[in-house]
């Protein structure tokens, strides 16, 4: 099922894959964090590409809104579970690639 908007001209979209099950190494769980993370990034720039492609809005102030705020926004909303993934990570590493 897409996600759709009202808006003809607007991108929609398909829900995020569910793949890594809670049970799953931390290591997938971050990996697939963050690749969710770029998609939801991409997503975003579509839609502000189609907002500003009906307003007249440059594609600079759409790169400008992503790299300034986007990440930002991204960032503060994961900020928690990527940091318990992190160490997760780094606690379940073998110590030989600790010390490389």
């Amino acid at each position: 099922m897409a996600l759709r908007s009202d808006h003809p001209n607007w991108p929609s979209f398909h829900p995020l894959q569910k793949s890594a099950a809670p049970q799953s190494l931390p290591h997938e769980r971050l990996a697939e964090l963050r690749s969710d993370m770029r998609e939801t990034k991409a997503r975003l720039r579509q839609v502000l590409e189609a907002l500003a492609d009906k307003h007249g809005i440059t594609a600079k102030d759409v790169s400008y809104a992503i790299d300034g705020y986007a990440d930002d926004m991204l960032s503060d909303l994961v900020f928690g579970i990527e940091r318990d993934l992190e160490h997760e990570t780094e606690r379940d590493a073998p110590l030989s690639s600790k010390s490389a």
